[in-house]
């Protein structure tokens, strides 16, 4: 496998599990908790393979923009081992916390769309004759 394509399997597991955390947060604790944890080990290989990109951005709103989404993923997501831990009484930041991610997570995209289309256009002829 080549790294665009596992790039973009990384990416469409990220949104997929993303999307499956919040869908399930009605479905209960532990359903929501399990795809809960597997956004938060796509996320981190997200991270990983990203790191230098995110860590070193050429613009101050690529800075910005991964730091954020960074910090309000981390919250949201100790927030949740929280309340999982300590009930209904530390429930309260969760969903905020979750929802502020989850509006961060767009200008993210949006300050990296050129790299993601970059990996959904076809490859031109010239590369694919070679």
């Amino acid at each position: 496998m080549n790294a665009r394509t596992e790039r973009t399997i990384a990416d469409v597991a990220l949104v997929a599990t993303f999307v499956a955390s919040f869908l399930t947060h009605e479905e209960g604790p532990l359903l929501h908790s399990v795809v809960s944890l597997v956004f938060t080990v796509v996320l981190l290989h997200h991270v990983k393979h990203n790191w230098t990109a995110y860590r070193r951005p050429r613009f101050r709103s690529k800075l910005v923009a991964n730091h954020t989404v960074a910090a309000l993923m981390v919250a949201a997501t100790v927030s949740g081992l929280v309340f999982w831990v300590g009930g209904d009484g530390y429930a309260l930041a969760h969903g905020p916390l979750s929802v502020a991610a989850a509006v961060a997570v767009v200008p993210h995209v949006w300050v990296h769309r050129r790299s993601l289309l970059r990996l959904v256009k076809r490859p031109s002829r010239a590369a694919h004759a070679s």
